[in-house]
């Protein structure tokens, strides 16, 4: 059975793995390519960046999927790929790419708690 070298991405077309696809067996030359696979491999990484499909190409995008961020209007928590709405408007950040004004990565002071009397 041939196969060809296939470079599969996630749901934010970020490059995660290599794998093989293999030939159709009642389709001589047509490959049974993953959802979502390239046929292009992506270029090197360096430390900080991921490979982004545009297309049949890729770019190379800034890598925060590993930092923790926080709302700069609540100081909440973010997870990734969570909407959320900020001046009434729907956002959503995967963590790949250009960090949106509205997080931070420092962490908000907890809030004083008064003390009692």
């Amino acid at each position: 059975m041939n196969q060809i070298d296939v470079y599969q991405t996630d749901a934010n077309s970020i490059f995660t793995f290599a794998a093989k696809a293999n030939e159709l067996a009642q389709s001589p030359g047509t490959f049974n390519i993953p959802y979502g696979a390239k046929l292009t491999a992506p270029p090197a990484r360096p430390a900080g960046k991921a490979a982004l499909a545009v297309g049949e190409s890729w770019i190379l995008v800034d890598d925060h999927s590993a930092t923790a961020f926080y709302r700069t209007d609540t100081g909440d928590k973010y997870e990734f790929n969570t909407a959320i709405i900020v001046d009434g408007s729907a956002v959503i950040y995967s963590g790949y790419g250009e960090v949106p004004a509205w997080l931070t990565d420092v962490e908000p002071e907890p809030a004083e708690v008064p003390a009692a009397e």
